[in-house]
């Protein structure tokens, strides 16, 4: 599932404070731009996943030419982030699942462990 929301990058002493004008709390750095992209993709990943797991609605980006900065020290560009990557580490639940037998004497004769699976 991928997402794009508007960053705002703003130079800084060490290079680039980002920080996502519709996703609260979602700010990071960057000493380059590239490294600014990197670490904010990671920023919005992480705060996109923390909302779904608390099962808040994600927020409308809003569109890029809507967002408001400084011209003089800031630029606003797109960040996009697969939240497969972030959702993927959220806590799983165990169930006990009945299967038939037929299935059963299949898989052990298959060496599939399902303590592994």
């Amino acid at each position: 599932m991928n997402k794009v929301y508007p960053a705002i990058f703003e130079l800084d002493p060490v290079g680039y404070g980002i920080y996502f004008p519709d996703i609260e709390g979602a700010v990071t750095q960057g000493a380059t731009i590239p490294e600014g992209l990197t670490m904010a993709a990671d920023a919005l990943g992480i705060m996109l996943a923390d909302l779904i797991a608390s099962e808040e609605a994600l927020p409308e980006p809003t569109p890029i030419n809507e967002i408001e900065y400084d011209k003089e020290t800031q630029f606003v560009t797109l960040v996009a982030v697969n939240l497969v990557d972030y959702l993927k580490e959220a806590k799983l639940d165990k169930k006990n699942v009945s299967i038939p037998h037929w299935l059963n004497v299949r898989a052990e004769k298959a060496g599939v462990n399902f303590s592994k699976t």
